[in-house]
């Protein structure tokens, strides 16, 4: 089972050069798998009614191949590419002139509204029905250090960064870690790949505190708590079939 769709870089998804920029890859990407989920049933409004639960993200890489300019036709595909007991894999690709230029992989879980505890992918709608499709492309997460050095920046997650499982969307914590870097940088060095990993979610008010850690990486924290952590690369990288 596939979402395959065809469309052009939007304006609002470019960056200052005109280019597809990495929050706008990041944005593609979460609602391609957020249609893929809805177009199956098993989106989050769909487990929230029915089932008192909703998935979340726990760690989302994106990985760059190729620069999308503003009006690059592109096709997207998304697909479940493994299913565990309490986890599932959903992979992305987008392709520009029938070649690879971002390929993504999420792992999400569904946790019960009551408890909080992640619940078994069968309790949630997940059923036989529903076939895991042989990836095009091998992603793989990254096991690292992330103890933080230094607090470099705050924010606060404001009404416009919920979503309708009313905590901070994924993609507020993506864009306050790479307004870290200032536009010259970024010029100089685009990147090339953004991983993020959820720990534990914020709500409307809360205070976000941004950490650089070790090998550049970055922390959001919370109350003490680790939020999200990310690693951000920029040397090129060979596309790995």
């Amino acid at each position: 089972m596939k979402l395959v769709k065809q469309s052009s870089v939007a304006a609002s998804l470019c960056d200052a050069s005109v280019n597809l920029s990495a929050i706008g890859a990041f944005q593609i990407v979460e609602n391609m798998i957020t249609e893929f989920m809805g177009k199956q049933k098993i989106d989050g409004l769909t487990s929230i009614r029915e089932y008192n639960a909703m998935w979340v993200f726990i760690r989302n890489r994106v990985e760059i191949y190729q620069t999308l300019h503003w009006m690059d036709e592109y096709t997207a595909e998304c697909y479940i590419s493994s299913i565990g007991n309490a986890k599932m894999i959903v992979d992305t690709v987008i392709k520009s002139n029938d070649k690879i230029a971002i390929a993504a992989r999420t792992q999400i879980c569904a946790l019960d509204l009551s408890t909080g505890k992640i619940r078994r992918c069968d309790t949630v709608g997940i059923d036989e029905h529903i076939l895991p499709t042989t990836p095009e492309i091998n992603i793989e997460f990254t096991n690292t250090n992330f103890e933080p050095i230094e607090l470099i920046d705050t924010g606060v997650s404001r009404f416009t960064d919920i979503d309708y499982c009313q905590h901070t969307n994924n993609m507020t914590y993506v864009r306050y870690i790479i307004n870290q870097y200032n536009l010259s940088w970024i010029k100089e060095n685009p990147i090339t790949a953004i991983e993020i990993q959820f720990i534990n979610q914020t709500f409307e008010g809360d205070k976000l505190e941004i950490y650089r850690c070790s090998n550049n990486n970055f922390s959001i924290r919370c109350n003490d708590k680790t939020v999200a952590n990310c690693i951000i690369k920029t040397e090129h990288k060979e596309l790995s079939n």
